[in-house]
Parts: structure tokens; sequence; C-alpha cells
């Protein structure tokens, strides 16, 4: 089956109108993503400098504590010793000391169970059973609880275990009932470099979707501008294309419709001459000199081949203007193959060519147009011989396959370049190792797919360069009324 492929033709239907929309939708899918792609950016950086301040506060903040007054911070009585007032205030002292820090607190392992953190002390907690608001919504609640040594804390993140290594933050903002956050992780290390416990740092970050905006809108707005004026850009050159368009496709039709006037004005004066040649033959040609024999015999395959050219232009007008008339009458299959194969037939054995047909013994009476179904075979079989050098081979195969008429034409004639088998059915085309070599119009092809999709048909090909091209046909098949 021929292969489905995208012409020139079918881009044709792409409207303007089509390309702006396409056009906006890209824009503006352009626009998202860069958008998407520099918030992202924005929002890394500003979370990276953020990080960068808090892993500063906690590794200072670390080094603070006399390990030896964490040691004695291990269960809820401790909070009365003098141990207690001295880190709490020393904790007190780091959030005040830092903005938008709202806590710091010293966490470790419990002893009882490693996977777990206990409080060593709080910034809040200097009284762990005071009544404080310290989420500051008017409730004193569960939420608004202080902290006592040993205490177990709930839902600890996995980094503050690796804060007992070395110096960390979470990977990402957080949001509670606190807010925006953001916590840093350090350790606490004694004289013998073991880790006692863990300083953590709660950094409120409710500013910084603020500053993210305040960076990034510069940028969206910048990039809207820039998006607007392309499209503005974008429309002007899509209105100037088009006119351009419309003016190339009226110069087209104008050309096409000069093209079918000249060749229905050569159409009748050539049939003239060649309706008097034939006159002029019947009346008596024994009675010229061989000069005048010779002339007249030139004279007459001249016309024959004016003829068929004004009927090939004729044809490919009325493709080009779509007023391609399809007549199909009965047509006996046998008839037809018989008049094509008399004009073939001797211009292979004039070249020494190696003619074979292969066709059923008789084929059938179908409803198909006459004149553009022998137009097609009978072009194809003339270029197979016209294209094949002396002693080549030229194949004709003629069949019914249910009710489809399938046709084949090989030859092993110069073959078509592979780079150029896209172009082969084009008005005037012809292919580079011919051009200069062969005669010919580059009107048959266009004109004989024309005439086989125009009765609903299909025809392609398959070609290599150099050892030949083989042309096949499919015509569906009605057959007239039994009276």
């Amino acid at each position: 089956m021929p292969p489905n492929k995208i012409t020139k033709n079918s881009l044709r239907g792409i409207s303007p109108r089509k390309l702006g929309f396409f056009a906006v939708l890209i824009a503006i899918l352009i626009t998202i993503g860069t958008s998407w792609i520099l918030y992202q950016h924005t929002v890394n950086i500003l979370t990276d400098n953020l990080r960068e301040r808090l892993l500063a506060i906690v590794r200072t903040a670390a080094t603070e504590f006399n390990p030896t007054d964490l040691e004695i911070l291990k269960e809820e009585k401790d909070y009365k010793k003098k141990e207690w007032n001295k880190v709490v205030n020393q904790l007190l002292k780091i959030r005040l000391n830092n903005k938008n820090v709202i806590f710091a607190y010293i966490l470790r392992k419990s002893s009882d169970d490693p996977s777990q953190m206990v409080f060593v002390s709080d910034s809040h907690s200097l009284d762990p059973y005071a009544k404080i608001d310290l989420d500051q919504n008017g409730i004193i609640d569960d939420a608004d609880a202080l902290n006592w040594p040993g205490q177990i804390y709930e839902d600890v993140p996995q980094e503050a275990f690796d804060g007992y290594i070395e110096p960390t933050t979470n990977k990402d903002l957080y949001i509670d009932q606190w807010g925006t956050l953001l916590s840093g992780y350090a350790p606490i290390k004694d004289d013998k470099g073991e880790t006692v416990g863990v300083m953590t740092v709660d950094v409120r970050a409710n500013d910084f979707v603020t500053i993210t905006r305040q960076t990034f809108f510069p940028f969206i707005i910048f990039i809207i501008f820039l998006v607007v004026i392309l499209l503005v850009q974008a429309f002007c050159l899509i209105s100037i294309w088009s006119k351009q368009v419309r003016l190339i496709a009226e110069l087209d039709r104008q050309k096409d419709e000069l093209l079918s006037i000249v060749s229905h004005q050569l159409n009748a004066p050539v049939t003239a001459i060649k309706w008097y040649l034939e006159l002029l033959t019947d009346a008596g040609i024994e009675k010229f000199t061989k000069e005048q024999v010779d002339t007249v015999q030139s004279m007459q395959s001249i016309t024959v081949n004016l003829a068929d050219l004004v009927g090939m232009i004729l044809d490919v007008s009325r493709i080009q203007l779509g007023k391609v008339k399809v007549d199909p009458q009965p047509l006996d299959l046998n008839e037809l193959c018989k008049e094509i194969l008399s004009v073939v037939e001797p211009k292979a054995k004039d070249k020494n060519i190696h003619f074979v047909k292969t066709m059923p013994a008789s084929l059938p009476t179908v409803l198909l147009d006459k004149r553009l179904t022998r137009m097609t075979v009978e072009n194809l079989l003339t270029n197979a011989v016209k294209y094949t050098p002396e002693k080549g081979n030229v194949d004709f195969v003629i069949e019914k396959r249910g009710d489809v008429l399938h046709c084949e034409v090989r030859d092993t004639g110069c073959g078509i370049p592979k780079e150029e088998q896209g172009k082969v059915f084009d008005k005037l085309y012809r292919a580079s190792n011919v051009r200069n070599k062969v005669e010919g119009n580059g009107f048959g092809l266009f004109a004989a797919k024309g005439a086989i999709e125009a009765q609903g048909g299909k025809i392609w090909f398959e070609s290599i360069e150099g050892k030949g091209t083989t042309f096949f046909i499919e015509l569906p098949l009605k057959y007239p009324e039994k009276k």
C-alpha cells in the first residue's frame, strides 16, 4: 500500500488565525514555564541565604554552653537547679540577639531509647509550669505548654539526629502553628569531642514570601512585557505573511486560468491541423513525391506530439483549478489494454526493450473514465520505455483484486534519486539524473496522480536510483447495471 506522507499541500490548510492562536498559546506556555523556573530559582537562592545565616547562628551558639551544665539537666526536677537558670538565660540571649529567631533549645538522645530525643533546656521555660501565650492567639492551651529537662520531644526530624554529627538545617521550609519556619542544628561537644546535645534554633520566615515576591515580580513584569512585544511583532508578521499568501494564491489562480484558456484556444487549431493532415493523407499520399511524403509524415508526427502536449496542459490546468471532469462509462478493460499496448509496444520494440505484459485472459467491463484511465496507464508505460536504456526490461501487470483494479509498471531504467522522491508528483518537476538527458515536460506524473485520485484511486511508486522504478495504481471498481 502507498505510504502516508505529509505534503506541502496538506500544510496550506493552516490559516493565519490558527498560526496566531498557536503563537499566543506558545507564548503563554513559555511565560508560565519561564516564570516558574525563575520563581524556583529565586526561592532556592533566598532559602540558601537563610540556611547559611541559620548555620552561622547555631554554630556560634553551640560553642557558648558548658557541657558539664548540660550533663546535670536530665530529669524534671532539675529545673530547680542553678544550671537550669544559667542555660535558659543563655538560650534566651541567643533568641533575643538574633532577628526572627522564635525558639532556641537544646536536645539530646534519650538514654533509654537513642531513637528518641528529649529536651535539655528551652529559652521560654525558666519556669516550665508558667502559663504563657506562646503563639499569641489569645488562648493558653496545650500548644503553649513549656518544656522541662528529660521531656520527650515528639516528631523529631531526621536533621536533629544529623545535627549530632555536624551542623545542618532542614532541607525545606515548613509550616506549623508558629508560621513558616526553618530549623538549624549543631552539635554541642565536650572536651573529649563527644556530643552531649544538639543546639537547635527555629527561625521564622514569614517575610520570606514577601521578599521572594519583591525579588521575583520585576522578572515577571519584564517577561510579560517582552512576550507582549514578541506577540505584537508575531501578529504583524503573520498579517503581512497572510496578505502575501492571498496575493500569491490569487496570482496562482489567475495563472492556472490563463493556462486553461490558452490550452483551450490551442486545442482547436491543433485539432484542425491534425484533421487536415489526415484528409491530405487519405486523399492519396501515393501521388506525392518521396520528399513530400516525408514532410507530411513529419508534420503528422509533430502535430500528434503537439496535440498530446496541449491535452496534457489542459488536464493539468483542470487539476489545478479543481475542475477535473470524471465521466464513468462502461469500459471494456480488454479493449482499453489493447489500445494502450498498440501505442506502447512499437516504442519498446524501436528501443529493443524486452516488454512483458501479465494480464488475465479476460478482464471485466467496469465503470471508469476512459480518458483519465488511459492517459495515466499510457503515460506510465511511455515513461518506462522512455527512461529505460536499450535492451532493458519493462513489465506491465494488470489484474482484478476483489473490487479493485491493480496495475504495476516496472522498468530497469535510471531510477529516481532517494532525496528527490517526495517531489516526483509535483508539477513541472523532473529528476536531476534525467533532466538534461531525456526530453520531458514534467506534467505527466502530476496529471496522472490527479486523474487517478479524481476517480477515488491511489498511485505510488518504489524506486532505486540506477536500478529502476515500479509504479502502482489501484482503482476502485463499479460495474454497469445489467439490462
